[in-house]
């Protein structure tokens, strides 16, 4: 994950614009590297609760997975941070309110890292996790009607719903979005269309340009979304391990976790998408790959290649310049830990749903390939 620092001072704030899921109201800083987030007494505790885990506990094995904690804001003016964790210490941070009368139960934000942070052109899939969506204290009449929306989706059978995606073709500037509705209207057996629908493969013309993947207008004659097969294997590849990974850390912890999300992200941009495919970040997903650093050029018959390079050959990456892809554990306000009672069963139901999903999309990309022969 990116590693912003807290700046001294937060300044004006704007709403987020690659929002795909979620609740209202999520704002990020001019510079785009931190989110102030909304946030529910629950959320705030999660979050504190991990940021003091001990390294030896389960649960500080979730840092990895989820965005960067700097602290809880409140509005009045400072940022109040949790055990020291995220700015250094016990400093001050001046803040600019949000424009507008703030409700008392609004007053605290939780100040995240931004996940999309360094992505040119961001794809990003919100799926709701879990096949309970209502927390044990909401009111008889809530139970029901999640108990219902669970039954009525595909998460009472899958653990997963698509909350909402954007996908970007290489040459538009605006990604393509979807929105919740279409998540709710599926069944179990159209998730394999869904997925397929966020992991695009072009069918654009390659671009013929030597050692880069820039395109123009007059290179690509009918966009589409996507990106290169060879390219999108290894997005896929590295989020099945992710994924995988994933899953046991969640699986050793004793958890609710009602109505969270995992949140992935990939770079929808050819030329940025190949430069992060050449970082180790990018794509060590297990130990034999991490020294297996890669770049991506363009042959004489315009395809695009593989080639392994020496670690001297490697440029210095761009200042906040993003993964490839990535993978988030997010959402936390219906989520506590319970001494004794086991593993959420239902988000691992759906966290092996996923896997199952991305593992199918990328053997169907693997038949794009070429051969090595």
């Amino acid at each position: 994950m990116s590693n912003p620092s807290l700046p001294p001072t937060l300044s004006a704030t704007r709403p987020l614009a690659a929002q795909v899921g979620g609740h209202a109201g999520v704002e990020t800083t001019e510079d785009g590297s931190l989110l102030l987030k909304p946030a529910l007494p629950r959320e705030i505790e999660f979050y504190q609760q991990i940021a003091a885990a001990g390294d030896h506990d389960e649960l500080s094995k979730l840092r990895k997975w989820i965005p960067k904690f700097l602290g809880v804001l409140k509005l009045e003016g400072q940022l109040k941070d949790s055990n020291g964790a995220g700015n250094g210490g016990d400093e001050k941070v001046e803040v600019v309110p949000v424009h507008g009368e703030i409700a008392p139960e609004d007053k605290e934000r939780i100040v995240l890292e931004n996940l999309v942070y360094g992505f040119v052109k961001p794809c990003i899939l919100d799926v709701k996790l879990g096949t309970v969506l209502y927390d044990e204290d909401a009111p008889p009449y809530k139970q029901a009607r999640m108990i219902e929306s669970a039954h009525n989706t595909t998460s009472e059978e899958t653990g997963v719903r698509l909350t909402g995606f954007q996908v970007y073709s290489n040459d538009s500037p605006k990604p393509i979005l979807t929105n919740k509705w279409y998540g709710k209207s599926i069944k179990k057996e159209q998730l394999p269309e869904g997925i397929e629908m966020f992991f695009p493969v072009s069918s654009a013309p390659y671009p013929t340009l030597p050692n880069s993947l820039e395109t123009s207008e007059s290179d690509v004659s009918n966009p589409h979304p996507g990106l290169p097969p060879i390219i999108l294997h290894r997005v896929l590849t590295t989020l099945q391990a992710h994924l995988e990974e994933l899953k046991t850390t969640i699986s050793n912890i004793e958890m609710r976790m009602v109505a969270g999300s995992i949140l992935i992200v990939y770079e929808g941009d050819w030329e940025r998408a190949s430069k992060a495919l050449s970082t180790p970040s990018a794509i060590a997903t297990t130990e034999e790959d991490e020294d297996d650093e890669v770049e991506v050029e363009i042959d004489e018959n315009g395809q695009i290649v593989l080639e392994s390079i020496p670690d001297e050959a490697i440029e210095e990456e761009e200042e906040h310049q993003a993964p490839l892809c990535s993978l988030s554990l997010i959402d936390f306000a219906h989520t506590r830990l319970i001494d004794g009672a086991g593993a959420d069963e239902g988000v691992l139901k759906g966290m092996q749903t996923m896997v199952d999903l991305v593992r199918q999309r990328k053997d169907k990309i693997a038949t794009m390939l070429p051969s090595d022969g």
